[in-house]
């Protein structure tokens, strides 16, 4: 057997669970399109009004947890019929503001409750399992101290629930108050209105399980309590709760007409490494459950298959990685296939092209249903493919530690809220190099060696995709830390011109029920 064709078998095992991925996107895609875009559309009237519980986990979350209680008491579902419950690990002022917010809201007719502990034992699963002792509502609202909700999300989700009497949870668009802050704010923005879109809205008419997001998320709380709330620690403790949901064989809800503020990374670094937690967390999730699930008598065939598919996704990085630096090598040392092997089948090319084509129909189809076309969010749309290759290399160690179950640190993402706008605040005195970092420089040189010798043998598509690859790593890691040192915690301060745009853009959202400019 020659290099070359043990080099194309690699590659197309290595692919084929990736156009698996990619054709269910393309599944949830279609199905997106047929969502009922009415659904939730003008507040409902009810003649019953349940009591909710708000449940917001906080650890030392000083610059946002004020506007998350704020929007809790502006909300226009009654205030007797409200519980706020805060799940506060805080060792720092937060503590004395949420004091001072939990008596805010019971002198609004809000009744409050705080639950504290003497250690972090599991994090915020462990804090928020722990706090469900004091909630007393009918249905329990998770919310992240930065989330912000809308006069009538409350009124939504319960409505949601009165028709869906068979949802256990019911999961709310994603919304963005710093959307436009900068041009990481804004790229992410668009990949979390796609991601919404088609794995949420794709999810609806079909019934297949999706994730649910916590701080956007009201779970029926004799549901999460059958099956043992957050109890153990896994990074991503909303994705766990839904993969136990759908296992007992209940279903999730998606209203893209109802959303929920939050505040997004404003830096690759940031955004990076949330998305390796989250992809850890979602590969550990079906390594921990695998078995249970396979014998599960509650959940379909189908479903179990969509589950897997949907949480082993990060498996996509390592496929990329493999694939990708294989193609350049095989450029450098001779090993391509002949041009009458199935690679260059026009057949192959189109099913291995048609992926991308979906990538881009559905990102611009996740801002027409927001109305937010505009020339500046589309061009964004091809620079977010390669925005997202900055992540490839932690996401393939995501997913082999994942599988693996490897406890690592518990990664925090820094929250600054429009505290941002009126005062210096270093947005990144949280983070540290990551030992991982240097291996993804080292696989950054390496891609642009092969980038330019791809481009200099005419294969202009790779050449791109490693270029683009090698160079955003490279700045998502911030490795001037490593030789200067940042004086005045430089990463959060902004000039004052687009301090005053960002704030205009903040206040516009607030101001608004659908936070859309």
């Amino acid at each position: 057997m020659q290099v070359w064709e043990i080099v194309s078998i690699i590659s197309i095992l290595f692919t084929i669970p990736v156009l698996m991925v990619s054709y269910y996107q393309l599944v949830l895609f279609y199905h997106s399109l047929r969502y009922p875009l009415n659904l939730e559309k003008d507040t409902p009237v009810l003649t019953d009004y349940p009591k909710v519980s708000i449940l917001i986990a906080s650890y030392n979350e000083k610059y946002v947890i004020d506007r998350c209680v704020d929007s809790v008491i502006a909300t226009n579902y009654p205030k007797d019929k409200l519980q706020i419950v805060f799940a506060d690990d805080s060792t720092d002022e937060t503590v004395a503001i949420i004091d001072a917010a939990a008596q805010r809201a019971q002198k609004a007719g809000i009744e409050s409750a705080i639950f504290r502990r003497p250690d972090r034992d599991n994090f915020k699963s462990g804090s928020m399992t722990l706090a469900m002792s004091l909630v007393t509502g009918v249905y329990v609202l998770q919310l992240d101290s930065d989330s912000r909700i809308l006069e009538d999300t409350i009124i939504k989700g319960v409505h949601a629930f009165q028709t869906h009497p068979d949802a256990s949870f019911v999961s709310f668009r994603v919304g963005h108050y710093n959307r436009y802050f900068n041009y990481i704010t804004t790229l992410f923005a668009i990949s979390q209105d796609q991601g919404d879109t088609i794995s949420k809205m794709g999810s609806y008419l079909p019934n297949f399980p999706f994730s649910g997001q916590g701080g956007y998320i009201m779970y029926n709380c004799t549901d999460i309590r059958k099956v043992g709330l957050w109890s153990e620690h896994i990074e991503i403790d909303d994705a766990k709760i839904s993969w136990n949901l759908y296992s007992a064989g209940t279903r999730g809800i998606y209203l893209s007409n109802a959303r929920i503020m939050s505040e997004d990374p404003e830096t690759l670094e940031i955004w990076k490494k949330r998305a390796y937690q989250i992809q850890k967390g979602w590969t550990k999730i079906a390594s921990v459950y695998f078995k249970k699930t396979v014998h599960s008598k509650d959940i379909s065939f189908r479903d179990k298959f969509v589950l897997f598919l949907t949480y082993l996704s990060p498996f996509t990085n390592l496929s990329w990685i493999i694939t990708s630096f294989l193609s350049g090598f095989s450029l450098v040392f001779g090993w391509q296939a002949p041009s009458s092997s199935v690679f260059s089948n026009p057949f192959y090319v189109i099913i291995v092209s048609l992926p991308s084509v979906v990538f881009y129909l559905s990102a611009f189809y996740a801002l027409k249903v927001q109305n937010i076309v505009t020339v500046k969010n589309l061009i964004m749309i091809p620079i977010l493919t390669y925005a997202s290759a900055c992540m490839i290399i932690l996401g393939a160690i995501a997913f082999i530690q994942g599988i693996f179950r490897k406890k690592t640190p518990y990664f925090k993402t820094p929250k600054t809220g429009d505290k941002k706008f009126n005062k210096s605040v270093d947005y990144n005195k949280e983070l540290k190099i990551w030992k991982v970092s240097y291996l993804e420089l080292a696989f950054s040189l390496v891609g642009l060696f092969l980038g330019a010798y791809s481009l200099y043998a005419g294969v202009w598509v790779l050449g791109l995709s490693m270029f683009g690859f090698s160079i955003l790593t490279i700045k998502s890691l911030n490795l001037s830390r490593l030789f200067v040192r940042r004086s005045n915690g430089g990463g959060g301060q902004i000039p004052a011109k687009d301090g005053e745009i960002a704030m205009q853009t903040f206040e516009s959202i607030e101001s608004g029920s659908s936070g859309i400019r």
